[in-house]
């Protein structure tokens, strides 16, 4: 069996995740809780919490996730 049926759905989460917002919203909300993006109220109102906050009560997007711990850990 192995882990690629995980990872592809874990990605189909994420593209489905993804799909549903805009592109900077999704860009915004990765930087603003991995630390990077400049505390900008205009910047700040594009951060839909709720897209890692796992709406639905599932983790759907769990690569997000892994890609903020990433950039958290080298910033």
């Amino acid at each position: 069996m192995g882990l690629l049926p995980l990872f592809l759905r874990a990605v189909a989460r994420l593209a489905a995740c993804v799909a549903t917002r805009p592109v900077t919203a999704t860009t915004a909300t990765v930087l603003f809780h991995a630390g990077v993006l400049p505390r900008d109220p205009a910047l700040e109102r594009l951060v839909c919490d709720d897209m890692l906050d796992g709406a639905g009560g599932s983790d759907d997007c769990i690569i997000l996730h892994f890609v903020v711990g990433v950039m958290r850990s080298l910033g």
